[in-house]
């Protein structure tokens, strides 16, 4: 080991370099916000106001506010195509991850639902029990 580590002091390189910077190098803020951890299906009520998108749980009616990354191109064009009003909420079916994300009302962070991908929408359909 002491051989490899020496061959690169030769050339001006530094090579086999251990501490704080190696440890610091690792954290790095990322260029785009990590994939949420896990995802799961959910069922419920999407509605789009100017560009601001947010969710409904069928099951328990919690609101969440609706990411702009993932899958969501395909839920958004979804909901144009389906010609309800502007706030109204389509059923749909989507994969979604929650996670905080930079908030985009100003600084801080937001807890948001992030479309992992859009499984389809039920255009005039209610969440059962409704």
């Amino acid at each position: 080991m002491l051989v490899l580590c020496a061959l690169p002091l030769l050339f001006g390189l530094a090579a086999c370099k251990k501490g704080k910077d190696t440890e610091t190098a690792a954290v790095v803020a990322p260029t785009r916000p990590p994939d949420p951890s896990g995802t799961m299906s959910l069922q419920g009520y999407y509605s789009l106001v100017g560009s601001v998108g947010s969710f409904q749980v069928c099951i328990t009616g919690q609101q969440w506010r609706v990411s702009q990354e993932g899958d969501i191109g395909a839920l958004e064009q979804a909901y144009r195509e389906s010609n309800v009003g502007p706030g109204s909420g389509l059923l749909v079916d989507v994969e979604v991850g929650i996670d905080v994300r930079p908030s985009p009302d100003g600084p801080g962070t937001e807890t948001m639902l992030i479309v992992a991908r859009f499984l389809g929408s039920s255009p005039g359909k209610v969440c059962p029990g409704d």
